[in-house]
C-alpha cells in the first residue's frame, strides 16, 4: 500500500513539473571553450537526467567488477556452510535413529565443510556412539575436554560411557567435576547420585541428596523419600559399630518419611536399646497414622519388655485406633481378638474383608484360624487348602520369620532407593522370588486329626498362640524378660 502511494505521488508530481515546464518555454545556453550551445530548457534537463543516470550505471558497473572476487568467495563459502549444516542434520537425524554408519559418514563430511571444531568434534562423538564404536567416542569426549566451552558436556559424554558399563568410579569422576562447575546440570545430580548408591556410599549419597535438593534438581517429595531410605541403609551399616551414630541417622530418616516402616522398626529397636521407649513407640505410631504395616504392629509389640499379655493387646488396639479404616488396622483387630478368644468380635470384623474379593493367602490363613477357635477343624482345613493356593500379599512378605523384619540384601536397598524414592512403594523381595510366608497357624496343626478342646479361656490348641509368638525372634526386645515371666510363673 506504502509503495502504491509514493508511485501515485511520484506520477503526480511528474505531471505538474511537466505541466509547468510546457508552459513556461525557455532556452538553455552553455559556453565551454569558445563554443556556444543553445537548446529548450526542457531538452537540457532530459540530458541532465539521462546523464546523471548514465553516471550511476557506471560507477555501479565498475563496483560490481570491483567486488566481484569477493562476492563469488563468500558465495563459495556460503553454500559450503550450506551444504555442511545440511550434513550435520543428516549426521544428528541419523545418531538419534540408530544409523551409526551414515552418522559417521555425514559427521565426517560436516567436520570437512565447516570450521566449527568444537562442533565436529561432538558430532563424531555422538556418530561414534551410535556406531557402536565406543573408544572411538572417548577418544573425542576426551579431545573436547581441552576446551572449557565443550568441557561439562564432554563431561557428560564419558560418564554415559563409564555408567554403560558399570564404571562406578569414573562416572563419579567425571559427574563429580560437572556437578561443581555446572549448576545447573541435572544430569550431573543424577548420574552422581546413582553411582554412588550402586556402590552403597550412603553418606556421600545423602550429601549429594541435599546439594541437589537444594539446586531443585529433584522435587521435594522424593528427595525426602530417597533421605530415608538412604539414612537408614547407612545407620543399618554401622548399627554395631556406633549405635549412637546410627540411632541419629535413622532418627532423620523417620523425620523425613514417617511412612517409611523399615526406617520406623530399625529406629524403634535401636532407641528401644538405648532406653528410649517413649521415643520409640511415638515412632512407631507415627508410622503406623502414616502408612500401616504389619512389620510396625510386630515391633510395638515387642516394644516393653515389662508389659503384660493383655496390657500390650491394649496397646495394640489403640495403635489401631490411630488409623482406624486401614485394612491393616482391621486385620491387627482380628489377629488382637484372635488371641483373646473373641470369635464373634473377630469375625465382625474379618466378614467384610472377605468380602472385598477373591481372599487372598493371609486372608485364608487368617479365617483358618477363626475356624479353628470355633472348633470346625473341617472349614479350618478347607481355609487352609484355600490358602496355600491363594495369592500373596507382598505387604506381608516383609516379615521374615527366619530373622528381622525387613531383612533386605544390599541390592535390595540400592533398588529401595528408587522405588520407594520415586514411587512411594516398598520392595518385597521375598514376594518377586515366589517366596510364601503365611503367617496364621502351622499347616500341620490344622492337617492332623481334631484333637480335644482344652480348656484354655476359650482358646483352643494351635489357635492361642499369637502370630507374634510364633514369629518372636531372639533380637526382637522384651524376649529376654518374656521367657523369664513365663518360667517364674510356671515355678
Amino acid at each position: 500500500m506504502i509503495r502504491f502511494v509514493l508511485a501515485i505521488t511520484v506520477a503526480v508530481m511528474t505531471a505538474f513539473l511537466g505541466a509547468f515546464l510546457a508552459l513556461n518555454p525557455g532556452r538553455a545556453v552553455f559556453e565551454f571553450l569558445g563554443e556556444r550551445m543553445e537548446m529548450p530548457f526542457v531538452v537540457a534537463v532530459a540530458i541532465l537526467f539521462v546523464s546523471t543516470f548514465l553516471l550511476f550505471v557506471a560507477i555501479w558497473a565498475v563496483y560490481k567488477l570491483w567486488t566481484s572476487p569477493d562476492k563469488f568467495k563468500n558465495l563459495y563459502a556460503r553454500r559450503r556452510k550450506e551444504q555442511g549444516f545440511d550434513a550435520l542434520e543428516r549426521a544428528l537425524i541419523a545418531s538419534a535413529a540408530g544409523d551409526g554408519e551414515t552418522a559417521v559418514r555425514q559427521a565426517a563430511r560436516a567436520d570437512a565443510l565447516l570450521d566449527r571444531p568444537a562442533l565436529s568434534q561432538l558430532l563424531a562423538a555422538r556418530a561414534a556412539e551410535a556406531a557402536g564404536n565406543l573408544e572411538g567416542a572417548e577418544d573425542h569426549y576426551q579431545t573436547l575436554l581441552e576446551d572449557p566451552k565443550t568441557r561439562v558436556v564432554a563431561r557428560r559424554g564419558l560418564a554415559q560411557l563409564a555408567h554403560d558399563r558399570a564404571d562406578h568410579e569414573l562416572t563419579i569422576e567425571h559427574a563429580t567435576d560437572a556437578f561443581e562447575k555446572a549448576k545447573g546440570a541435572r544430569w550431573a545430580f543424577d548420574a552422581l547420585f546413582d553411582a554412588q548408591v550402586a556402590q552403597a556410599d550412603w553418606q556421600t549419597a545423602h550429601s549429594t541428596l541435599n546439594e541437589g535438593e537444594r539446586r531443585k534438581h529433584i522435587p521435594a517429595d522424593r528427595a525426602r523419600r530417597r533421605r530415608a531410605v538412604v539414612l537408614t541403609a547407612a545407620a543399618l551399616e554401622i548399627e554395631t559399630d556406633d549405635p549412637e551414630q546410627a540411632r541419629e541417622l535413622v532418627e532423620t530418616a523417620v523425620r523425613a518419611a514417617a511412612g517409611f516402616a523399615p526406617a520406623a522398626a530399625l529406629a524403634s529397636r535401636l532407641l528401644a536399646k538405648a532406653r528410649r521407649h517413649k521415643k520409640a513407640a511415638d515412632v512407631l505410631e507415627a508410622c503406623w497414622t502414616a502408612a500401616p504395616h504389619p512389620a510396625i504392629a510386630r515391633a510395638y509389640h515387642f516394644l516393653r519388655k515389662s508389659d503384660s499379655k493383655a496390657k500390650r493387646a491394649e496397646r495394640l488396639k489403640a495403635l489401631a485406633a490411630l488409623n482406624p479404616d486401614h485394612r491393616e488396622s482391621k486385620l491387627l483387630l482380628v489377629q488382637i481378638a484372635l488371641d483373646n478368644g473373641e470369635a464373634v468380635h473377630a469375625k465382625r470384623i474379618l466378614e467384610p474383608l472377605m468380602e472385598l474379593g477373591t481372599p487372598t493367602a493371609r486372608l485364608c490363613a487368617v479365617a483358618a484360624r477363626l475356624a479353628r477357635l470355633q472348633g470346625e477343624d473341617d472349614l479350618a482345613r478347607r481355609w487352609m487348602t484355600r490358602a496355600a493356593a491363594g495369592a500373596a500379599e507382598p505387604d506381608w512378605s516383609d516379615i521374615d520369620t527366619d530373622g528381622r523384619a525387613f531383612a533386605y540384601a544390599p541390592e535390595d536397598w540400592k533398588r529401595m532407593v528408587f522405588i520407594y524414592g520415586d514411587e512411594a512403594r516398598l520392595i518385597h523381595p521375598r514376594y518377586e522370588r515366589f517366596e510364601s510366608n503365611a503367617e496364621a497357624v502351622p499347616e500341620t496343626a490344622l492337617l492332623e486329626a481334631p484333637s480335644e478342646k482344652v480348656e484354655t479361656g476359650g482358646v483352643t490348641p494351635g489357635s492361642g498362640t499369637a502370630y507374634y509368638e510364633q514369629t518372636r525372634q531372639p533380637d526382637d526386645p522384651g524376649v529376654a524378660d518374656d521367657e523369664a515371666d513365663s518360667s517364674g510363673q510356671a515355678a
